[in-house]
């Protein structure tokens, strides 16, 4: 088991960037259904509450807003990060001429 990055996964911010309809649940479940975590329902409502905040502010959070929140989240309620998390793609070096 590894720890979760501080940095939102590259296939979680891609899903919060798609899931425009259902929000941040519908992407929630579809990442962690393809990586095979258990998340524990019940608990659904803090992590609720939690994302609404910056909405109450009246400005729209970016997927690494709600990265901070599922992040805290999901430690708080030891769910394990997978052994492998899909990374960043590289970015190409610019050649100096």
């Amino acid at each position: 088991m590894t720890t979760w990055p501080h940095r939102i996964p590259f296939d979680l911010h891609k899903e919060l960037e798609a899931h425009t309809i259902d929000g941040w649940q519908g992407a929630l479940r579809a990442w962690a259904k393809t990586l095979g975590l258990k998340l524990k329902i019940q608990s659904w409502r803090q992590l609720e509450i939690t994302i609404a905040d910056p909405h109450s502010r009246r400005y729209m959070a970016k997927p690494k807003g709600h990265w901070a929140a599922i992040k805290e989240w999901l430690e708080r309620h030891e769910v394990p990060a997978p052994d492998k998390l899909p990374g960043w793609p590289e970015v190409d070096s610019v050649t100096n001429y």
